[in-house]
């Protein structure tokens, strides 16, 4: 089980200058920024990462859909399940130029974001990642259409979260229970089923599988 985010002292300067620059430079991003760190956020990203060290030695090369900053996942699948490329694929570019200052100890080496919307681009064909992670299936397609544009994928695990609230307009694509999620995505053989009602109240749905 996984409690907590290893604080580094590096991490802790990233972090603080990166909410620093924000409120700098980038004033229009900080609402998001505090969204994105809530309890919840960061209870579903626990919760992942606990659920994934039993297939910790199959995780090398992570494609991490629509991350966002990336900032509390990230850390974690590095520090927990020591991963070595995570690549995210993030449309909003404001997003993506911050979640480099906050992954900054990762430079370049580890850590790195394209931008794209990978519902209607594949990912890049020098990464072919063994495990596809998207906690915000709720704000894409279904993930059979992702799966369709990117058929020379060698078999990834599927690490896929959800919710039912559809109380807010970018939840586009909500489903009822983690069934309907893995049907969604075309996910045959599973692993993992299960939800998680956070401390906003929101039920979570996750699936784990191929």
């Amino acid at each position: 089980m996984v409690d907590y985010i290893k604080l580094t002292p590096e991490m802790c300067s990233n972090w603080s200058r990166a909410f620093m620059q924000t409120e700098k430079q980038y004033p229009w991003m900080l609402k998001r920024l505090v969204d994105a760190t809530t309890i919840s956020q960061t209870e579903s990203k626990l919760w992942l990462i606990s659920e994934l060290q039993q297939f910790k030695e199959e995780i090398n090369n992570v494609a991490l859909l629509g991350g966002w900053f990336a900032h509390i996942i990230s850390p974690l699948l590095i520090d927990e399940l020591n991963v070595l490329s995570i690549i995210n694929y993030e449309i909003d570019h404001d997003a993506a130029m911050l979640s480099y200052k906050f992954n900054k100890r990762f430079k370049h080496e580890i850590y790195n974001i394209r931008q794209r919307n990978i519902m209607t681009k594949p990912l890049s064909k020098d990464h072919l990642p063994d495990t596809i992670i998207n906690t915000s299936c709720e704000h894409m397609f279904p993930m059979k259409k992702f799966k369709e544009l990117n058929t020379d994928l060698n078999d990834p695990l599927y690490v896929l979260q959800s919710t039912n609230d559809d109380s807010y307009e970018d939840h586009i694509n909500c489903v009822s229970s983690p069934e309907e999620l893995a049907e969604q995505a075309h996910i045959l053989e599973i692993y993992y089923k299960g939800s998680k009602v956070l401390d906003n109240g929101m039920t979570r749905f996750m699936v784990i599988g191929r």
